[in-house]
């Protein structure tokens, strides 16, 4: 689970629609940032990582989609 903390203030603008964040990028828990893993015993050769495709880093990306509210 995340433990970063970042506020976002939700207020609809003048329509509804949908809108998307990007969190602040952070380093790769999978790969500890260095975007690659060894592979292979014989000929090391490096892969890269699955999570951050191999750029070190990783973001949240939100989603907020505004609808009304139908009870």
């Amino acid at each position: 689970m995340s433990d970063k903390q970042e506020i976002i203030i939700l207020e609809p603008g003048e329509r509804l629609c949908k809108e998307g964040f990007f969190s602040r990028p952070t380093s790769c828990p999978y790969c500890g940032g260095r975007g690659w893993f060894y592979s292979g015993e014989h000929e090391p050769e490096t892969v890269p990582c699955p999570d951050c495709e191999g750029s070190g880093e990783v973001i949240a990306f939100v989603t907020i989609d505004w609808r009304p509210n139908k009870r």
